[in-house]
């Protein structure tokens, strides 16, 4: 651990421990599991990972007189370990100091340190990576050694820290079940522009889940879904809901529809099922183009090429979605040829002042040209990335300096 990191062990605070037992015959304590965020190491290596530990106990160290009592006893489990304790402070040997009490503080200890936890996290770490917290309160006993008693208080903690991280989880997938039987998804529209015209050739549907919820961000949405094994069951519903919404597809246009690959298999999906709902709604098999991202065509590519081969079979056009976000496989790229390639925002992000960045989009575009493919930039927010990338020769760009995602078809403001 890095040298700043202050907070002892339970073990060197334990007699001071033993005598709160004692002389409040009963003993509270919360404890912090940050397990999950424990392969930060193996993806980040030991230094990132210690110094993620080290300011997260200056976190729960800056907590003292605010969120928890200032004379509670913040403790780590071991050297080195990734359990944070605390003993709660003898003021609450008062009648009020009960089970329930002490969850009600667990509750606002956990709002507030996940609150705070993506300021120290890396930016490849999500909101699956929440950290634990369990509670639980001993009754002192005269006739049990009182290092066994605090032991057993540690290991009923973290039971309830795993049971509340399993209601977390089952409260979650009980919501995003909801959301699928009532359909409560909608659609918004981004323009996709051809950045020599200044004119719309396409709009991206972009799902959103209720509003004011966590799962109205469509990542967390997905995150989260795929964590209840629900992934293909919203991602059919994203489909459903942005093809209803896109009736009135503007002539000239194509929409941009975004899936994972193994909706390959879903019944619906293949074949005259998939022609005949579109044609319900008069929208041609060849205005669609379907987006899935790199991340999932170099991770499951035998899948994706399946997928592709079908698509095209079709009539449908393919993008490949996020390319330059560090999965690039351009050899995969190759054999899979799609008719669109869409650059990252992460690669967008101030191209006019970033040669590294230029260049990279210079390869993409050899690439392109080779499969003869469409080059959209994504995520275009100022005039000066929006100039750099047509100087470039990129085809099409998308993003807030051309409008917002809304509905039903947003008009470009420039």
């Amino acid at each position: 651990m890095p040298e700043t990191f202050t907070i002892p062990s339970y073990q060197e605070k334990i007699e001071t421990i033993k005598d709160l037992l004692i002389n409040d015959k009963a003993l509270g304590l919360l404890l912090i599991d940050t397990s999950r965020i424990r392969t930060i190491e193996y993806k980040h290596g030991r230094r990132i990972y210690s110094n993620v530990l080290g300011e997260l106990s200056e976190l729960i160290l800056s907590m003292a007189g605010s969120v928890i009592r200032k004379d509670d006893l913040i403790t780590i489990n071991h050297k080195e370990g990734d359990q944070f304790l605390i003993f709660l402070s003898e003021k609450r040997k008062e009648k009020n100091f009960h089970a329930g009490t002490v969850e009600n503080l667990c509750e606002r200890l956990t709002d507030y340190i996940n609150s705070t936890l993506y300021k120290i996290l890396p930016h490849d770490f999500t909101d699956r990576h929440r950290i634990n917290i369990g509670y639980a309160i001993t009754i002192y006993n005269p006739l049990i050694q009182e290092e066994r008693m605090i032991q057993k208080l540690i290991e009923d903690a973290q039971v309830m820290a795993n049971y509340r991280d399993f209601k977390s989880l089952m409260r979650t997938k009980e919501n995003i079940q909801e959301i699928i039987i009532k359909e409560e998804l909608y659609t918004l529209f981004q323009p996709i522009v051809d950045l020599k015209e200044r004119r719309i050739i396409g709009y991206e549907a972009l799902t959103r889940g209720p509003k004011n919820t966590i799962y109205e961000n469509p990542s967390s949405l997905l995150r989260l879904a795929e964590d209840s094994d629900l992934l293909f069951n919203v991602d059919c519903l994203c489909r459903k809901t942005a093809l209803n919404s896109a009736k009135d597809l503007p002539v000239d246009t194509h929409l941009f529809l975004n899936i994972v690959p193994f909706s390959i298999h879903d019944p619906e999906f293949r074949g005259d099922h998939l022609v005949s709902s579109l044609k319900e709604i008069n929208i041609d098999p060849n205005k669609i183009v379907m987006e899935i991202t790199e991340k999932q065509a170099v991770k499951d590519y035998h899948l994706f090429y399946e997928a592709t081969q079908h698509l095209k079979d079709i009539g449908f056009a393919i993008a490949i979605d996020d390319v330059g976000t560090g999965y690039s496989n351009l050899q995969s790229l190759v054999e899979l040829k799609p008719n669109f390639i869409k650059i990252d925002i992460s690669i967008v992000r101030d191209v006019d002042k970033e040669r590294a960045k230029e260049d990279l989009i210079k390869s993409f575009l050899v690439l392109a040209q080779t499969l003869k493919a469409k080059v959209i930039g994504e995520g275009i927010e100022t005039k000066g990335e929006l100039d750099k990338l047509t100087e470039l020769g990129i085809d099409y760009g998308q993003g807030f300096y051309f409008a917002k995602p809304g509905r039903p078809f947003p008009k470009i403001s420039i």
